[in-house]
C-alpha cells in the first residue's frame, strides 16, 4: 500500500525531508516547490523545462524519438533545403447534389 501523506503540525506536508504547502498543484507549483505532485501524479523529477514550458520528461523524450516530419523533408545529401512538394493526384472537390425544382 502507498503511504498516505498527512500535514505536519506547521500545516505543511512533510515528504522525504522536504516541506510542501500543497500536496497537489499545477505543474508550475510543483516546479517551484510549492506543491509535491500534479493531479496526474507527476513529481518534480518527472518534469523538465522546454522552451519556457514545463513538460513531462517521458513525453518529451518520446516525441524526440518520433520522426513525424520524415516524409515531408528533402532526402539527406540532396543539396536542397526545405520541404518536399508531394506530386500526385490532386484531391477533387465533390459535386453538390442539388434538389431538383418541379
Amino acid at each position: 500500500m502507498v503511504k498516505r501523506h498527512d500535514k505536519g503540525h506547521d500545516g505543511k506536508y512533510h515528504i522525504n525531508g522536504k516541506k510542501f504547502e500543497l500536496l497537489e498543484g499545477s505543474r508550475a507549483q510543483v516546479w517551484h516547490g510549492t506543491a509535491y505532485k500534479t493531479p496526474g501524479g507527476l513529481t518534480k523529477v518527472h518534469l523538465k523545462m522546454n522552451r519556457g514550458r514545463i513538460v513531462s520528461v517521458k513525453k518529451s523524450n518520446l516525441a524526440r524519438s518520433q520522426k513525424h516530419l520524415k516524409g515531408h523533408l528533402q532526402p539527406k545529401g540532396s543539396g536542397v533545403f526545405g520541404t518536399v512538394t508531394k506530386k500526385g493526384k490532386k484531391k477533387g472537390t465533390k459535386k453538390r447534389k442539388g434538389s431538383r425544382r418541379r
